[in-house]
């Protein structure tokens, strides 16, 4: 078994090919992909446009068009709106022919803004024992069991994944946050999944700041409505404070 998320296997036609491992799989189902592997490499697709670095992705939206299975499926990316301070990228997940997940992101040219940094969200305090969270431990997956987790409240969970997004690459720090950042529909989860399904249809994660190390926080709080839809809202972290946010559409179904 490949000890990576995803085994590269080359490039053609403008995309590049990859093998999606069982430690993608998801908890809805063993032939289907988590949330987090396809938008992780959705945003690497994106992420390698600017390789002079002098900008940085700020929004990333992944809209998962059907389920996202196993094996073989390719990526490409492009630049949808050209611009010197502000681009806007577009990606694309194909598998056995079908479309399936798209991806935007606004590309930001980066400053000196240090002096004025802030943010509204106060810090979470990484726990220092390896409590896993119940909810993660009760519900896993070859995804989730992929992850270190360490979660010591309700609707808080810290982790980070034991295993490379591509084989024998190391994660861009972009790369590391939506490799974690579709697990705030889990985290913030208010109905028991052995009795109902609640899918996220989508992601969406604004960053105003990088993270810095290898664990990320995920603080998320789930609404429900009344005719089978919800959403999920959560925050971002690393050890040092907030680093962005996230939001999930989701659809409700009893199983």
């Amino acid at each position: 078994m490949t000890q990576a998320y995803f085994e590269p296997l080359g490039h053609g036609d403008g995309w590049e090919n990859f093998r999606a491992t069982e430690h993608t799989v998801s908890a809805w189902g063993p032939d289907l992909q988590h949330g987090a592997p396809p938008s992780a490499l959705l945003t690497r697709a994106m992420d390698r446009l600017d390789p002079a670095g002098k900008t940085r992705l700020a929004r990333i939206a992944v809209d998962l068009l059907g389920p996202v299975p196993l094996g073989e499926l390719r990526t490409r990316a492009r630049v949808a709106r050209p611009g010197r301070r502000i681009q806007l990228l577009e990606g694309e997940l194909e598998a056995n022919g079908r479309t399936v997940a798209r991806a935007s992101g606004w590309l930001m040219r980066t400053q000196d803004t240090a002096a004025v940094e802030q943010t509204a969200d106060r810090p979470l305090v990484l726990p220092t024992q390896d409590l896993d969270s119940s909810f993660f431990t009760r519900w896993t997956s070859g995804y989730i069991d992929s992850l270190d987790i360490r979660g010591d409240a309700q609707g808080v969970v810290w982790a980070r994944p034991r295993l490379p997004l591509v084989a024998d690459e190391t994660m861009t720090r972009a790369e590391r946050v939506m490799c974690v950042a579709d697990i705030a529909n889990g985290v913030g989860a208010v109905l028991e999944p052995t009795e109902w399904r609640f899918l996220n249809t989508d992601l969406v994660t604004h960053l105003h700041r990088l993270p810095e190390g290898e664990w990320i926080g995920v603080a998320a709080e789930a609404s429900v409505g009344p005719d089978g839809v919800g959403a999920t809202s959560g925050t971002l972290y690393d050890q040092a404070g907030a680093i962005g946010h996230t939001l999930q559409a989701l659809l409700i179904e009893q199983v």
